[in-house]
């Protein structure tokens, strides 16, 4: 793994490549290298490189695939909430909604989402950093944000939930 890291008023930050990202971008020719920080919105937390955050690292370049499945299966779920939401169940199953994807398959994401961010926080668990992905997606202009914890889904929301560091922290709170 390739990265190189620089120092910033908001923690370290630098570029990655996750070959298991590779082809989901939402423009051909927009395929880039994630960006990865430190810290969230604790920028002070993420000025060093230490060994929670080396073994978060670790943990994104080594679960890569698996954890494409992981996030890609939450996406799936949360627009399909969002779908049942807006349509509060009393249209038609095959009403579409405008811009919103209907996912058969997770391939049926391809091309409607890309991995922009990862956000690696200081708030750690069972020796393991939460980390957060922010996702460009065709049907927000804002984006997705996913918290994760390991291979679990902590919360998917709007591009600020995958860099809040409460947002772990009540987490710890909730299954302790």
């Amino acid at each position: 793994m390739q990265l190189e890291l620089t120092r910033g008023d908001f923690g370290l930050s630098g570029e990655i490549i996750l070959p298991a990202w590779e082809n989901w971008q939402t423009d051909e020719m927009a395929q880039q290298p994630v960006r990865i920080d430190f810290g969230g919105d604790r920028p002070d937390e993420g000025q060093e490189l230490t060994d929670s955050y080396r073994t978060a690292l670790s943990f994104l370049v080594t679960a890569q695939e698996p954890m494409k499945k992981v996030l890609l299966l939450a996406i799936a779920r949360h627009l399909a909430q969002l779908e049942e939401d807006m349509l509060g169940g009393d249209l038609e199953d095959d009403f579409d909604l405008p811009g919103i994807p209907q996912v058969q398959e997770l391939s049926d994401l391809m091309g409607e989402l890309q991995l922009e961010e990862v956000h690696i926080l200081p708030v750690e668990k069972d020796g393991l950093c939460y980390m957060g992905y922010v996702f460009a997606c065709s049907w927000d202009p804002d984006g997705i944000g996913i918290m994760t914890h390991g291979q679990r889904i902590v919360e998917v929301g709007s591009r600020d939930t995958a860099l809040l560091c409460w947002i772990c922290e009540d987490d710890i709170g909730h299954y302790s």
